[in-house]
């Protein structure tokens, strides 16, 4: 009976270790698979944000952007919560507001892009020097948000907004697979 309760209790360790291994390799490429997806499908649909080096931006409408580099997207949050969503794909430095209400960012080689407050890119395209040095018209502000991940795949993709979460996930399923592995005293 005790072997029949260790060799069951193993196999479901093993099964829990191969499972969180795997969620870490997802959030190792999460970046990857998102990009693989039509440009609309994640519009609607609320991504965690970064809390860590997510950059909150308020427009002039009221309107709250936060921009989360972890995994290049943007998320547009109105009076009643989560708007819409798009991505903007290139490593970035800087972010701000224009007056009118476009998403500025720097982009990697020092070039500006700009986005309309539904997600639009706004051409032609410039360079940060001529809008990020000196005094700037834009603003950054630490607005507050409706509740993030109140639905339940944005709660389920919170552990996969950092590669530190993604490092975890393997570091405990590979030590999980280590604990369970049989040794040469398991041997019959």
């Amino acid at each position: 009976m005790y072997r029949a309760w260790r060799s069951s209790t193993i196999k479901s360790l093993g099964a829990l270790a191969f499972c969180l291994s795997l969620v870490g390799l997802v959030g190792f490429v999460d970046v990857a698979w998102i990009d693989l997806l039509p440009s609309g499908f994640l519009g609607r649909v609320e991504l965690p944000n970064d809390p860590f080096q997510g950059v909150r931006l308020t427009a002039p409408d009221g309107r709250v952007f936060v921009v989360s580099p972890a995994i290049f997207r943007v998320q547009r949050y109105g009076p009643d919560g989560f708007e819409t969503g798009f991505m903007y794909g290139r490593k970035a430095s800087k972010f701000g507001m224009s007056a009118s209400g476009n998403l500025t960012i720097c982009a990697s080689a020092d070039e500006l892009l700009t986005y309309s407050r539904d997600g639009e890119e706004v051409l032609p395209r410039g360079s940060c020097r001529d809008r990020f040095e000196g005094s700037s018209p834009y603003y950054v502000s630490q607005a507050r948000l409706p509740t993030i991940a109140f639905n339940w795949f944005s709660a389920l993709a919170v552990p996969l907004w950092h590669p530190f979460a993604a490092w975890a996930f393997i570091l405990l399923g590979g030590l999980l697979f280590w604990l369970v592995a049989p040794t040469k005293r398991d041997a019959p």
